[in-house]
């Protein structure tokens, strides 16, 4: 049997889990293809105007797994702690596909609340349980070792050694020459590590020299008052407030999401409270490469402005 899964939403922090769970199970898990103009034009049809870019590309990885495999691995995804809660299209990822798409192969769709600890990850296990046919035995112990997967992926990502963007592909996080600022990149995973949506920013910082910084090497999030990715984004901003060694910070966003045009207001002042520049990066699809390489190197050249005493105001929008 082979289960795809979309390189997509929220592949980019839970796939290291999904992928052995399934494996453990004696599953073929196909993963859909890098992002790209074709798959995101392939997601439009399917998708208001007013959606985010990443809930565009979903559709459009999507529609490159269908054909290819025999079900699709669509979590509900309520929660990650309680006191805060999901986007609402995450949430209902599995009621807008089978609303929009005709040709779906089975969905296999558990609700997953993780807020409701261990307890929860097993109640997933055993849904997904029906749809593959396994055992309670073989579900439990595929559960554990998807668990410990995804808790060895956090690990070497908190250590700098890996990044979601190489959860499927055998290559390492690069590392920046030493010397070079200090740089804390925010926002939610799919925005930052998907290479085709922020223009392949972190590669590019790492080329400028700098060491970047982003949410999962800044360690856990003291924050958990908000929609579940915002508080991250403000609990990692927080963070790199209280590294000595970073000198900017960097909040990559995407157009039309509502809970970050409230959060990134807090992000911002909780910035320019602590005097550290930040600017703010926002993805859609009409986003143009060379305005972003531009804003990015200007940054960065201020930041080397600030080391030798010059006085320079970032900017911010």
């Amino acid at each position: 049997m082979r289960v795809g899964v979309p390189r997509a939403l929220a592949f980019f922090r839970f796939h290291p889990g999904w992928d052995g769970f399934l494996r453990s199970l004696g599953i073929a898990v196909v993963v859909s293809p890098p992002s790209n103009r074709s798959i995101l034009e392939a997601g439009l049809p399917y998708t208001v105007p007013e959606a985010c870019l990443p809930l565009k590309l979903f559709f459009g990885h999507v529609r490159a797994l269908v054909g290819k495999v025999d079900a699709l691995l669509v979590p509900s995804i309520q929660r990650f702690a309680a006191g805060s809660t999901n986007c609402a299209k995450l949430i209902g990822l599995p009621d807008l596909l089978q609303a929009t798409m005709e040709d779906l192969p089975p969905l296999i769709a558990p609700d997953i609340d993780l807020s409701a600890g261990s307890a929860a990850l097993w109640k997933a296990a055993f849904e997904v349980g029906k749809v593959l046919g396994r055992n309670p035995i073989q579900l439990r112990e595929a559960a554990q070792a998807g668990w410990a997967a995804y808790l060895r992926a956090r690990a070497a990502m908190l250590e700098g050694s890996l990044t979601p963007a190489a959860f499927d592909q055998p290559i390492r996080a690069p590392s920046p020459p030493p010397g070079g600022p200090t740089v804390a990149v925010v926002g939610h995973p799919y925005n930052l590590y998907d290479p085709f949506v922020n223009h392949n920013l972190l590669a590019r910082l790492t080329r400028l020299g700098v060491d970047v910084l982003t949410p999962e090497r800044l360690g856990p999030w003291p924050s958990a008052e908000y929609w579940t990715f915002e508080y991250e984004l403000v609990g990692a901003t927080r963070l790199a407030m209280e590294r000595e060694q970073v000198e900017g910070l960097i909040a990559v966003a995407a157009f039309g999401c509502g809970p970050d045009g409230v959060i990134l207001e807090e992000v911002r002042s909780l910035a320019g409270q602590a005097g550290l520049p930040a600017m703010v990066l926002t993805v859609d699809e009409h986003s143009g490469e060379a305005g972003w390489v531009t804003r990015v190197e200007a940054f960065v050249d201020m930041l080397l402005w600030r080391r030798r005493g010059e006085h320079v105001r970032a900017s911010e929008g």
